[in-house]
């Protein structure tokens, strides 16, 4: 029985990068991704990364509120002392 024709083009195309791929590819290729998993972060170096990062975002927010609720608050006051002696000028009349 022959094979296919598709079944005999991928034999010759893995053939051919056999043959392009030096002989210790395999060796290469297991060590680097053994040192990789020994490199890779832990878990908890992970988390700690995130909450950090986390902790990090919530005091931004929380010193960007702060910051726009007095800017808001000194306005308001600003508005209502206006208002306060507007109001005083008319009494007086």
């Amino acid at each position: 029985m022959n094979p296919d024709p598709e079944s005999r083009a991928w034999s010759r195309l893995q053939a051919k990068a056999a043959g392009r791929l030096p002989p210790d590819f395999a060796d290469r290729v297991l060590r680097a991704a053994r040192a990789g998993l020994e490199a890779a972060p832990s878990i908890l170096g992970q988390f700690l990364l995130g909450a950090a990062t986390a902790a990090f975002c919530a005091l931004v927010v929380v010193a960007f509120h702060s910051h726009a609720t007095s800017v808001e608050t000194a306005r308001n006051l600003a508005d209502w002392q206006a208002i306060s002696s507007t109001s005083a000028t008319l009494d007086d009349n």
